[in-house]
């Protein structure tokens, strides 16, 4: 064989190597849906879910709604919080309120935290990861206040599914209206 037969066949070969590894990668990993579906809330609030995420609406406790994702892990969702406040608490003494308690969280680390916005509100937002209840998680939070309630909506999952759920929680954080 010649040297540029030799040449374009190996060329030929590291095409073909490069364009299946490509196809191939994302072979077992989730492809995220877009939300489609809007849920909307006697408290107060509308919120657009993917059709493969599951919809919990729990009849009491804090949570007004729970969306899991279809990892069947049932610690990894995104939730709302719907909390009644007094007209003296404001973004800034609950925003100190709920860093102290997440501070407390074993093996907790902060990602990322800052001013934010959540239905056209000023909110404040955090990352981290900590363990909760036994388990290592990473956390979203993003919550406002407006006309004496709290909305708090928490994204978590576990650390390894984590970025593969985060656009879509993010999209539907921004799909959050308040009523």
């Amino acid at each position: 064989m010649n040297k540029t037969k030799v040449v374009s066949l190996i060329c030929i070969v590291i095409s073909f190597l490069v364009l299946a590894a490509g196809c191939t990668s994302n072979v077992g990993k989730p492809t995220p849906s877009a939300p489609t579906n809007t849920y909307d809330s006697a408290k107060g609030f509308t919120i657009m879910y993917p059709s493969d995420w599951t919809k919990d609406v729990p009849k009491s406790g804090p949570i007004s709604v729970l969306f899991r994702m279809p990892t069947n892990n049932p610690l990894e969702n995104l939730n709302v919080q719907v909390w009644n406040r007094s007209a003296n608490e404001t973004l800034s003494s609950r925003t100190d309120s709920i860093l102290a308690a997440v501070q407390d969280f074993s093996n907790y680390t902060e990602i990322s935290a800052g001013n934010a916005t959540l239905g056209g509100n000023p909110a404040y937002k955090v990352s981290y990861t900590a363990t909760y209840d036994g388990d290592h998680l990473k956390f979203t939070q993003i919550w406002t206040i407006t006309h004496g309630k709290e909305y708090l909506i928490t994204y978590k999952a576990d650390p390894q599914d984590f970025d593969t759920y985060a656009s879509t929680a993010q999209q539907m954080i921004d799909s959050f209206k308040i009523k």
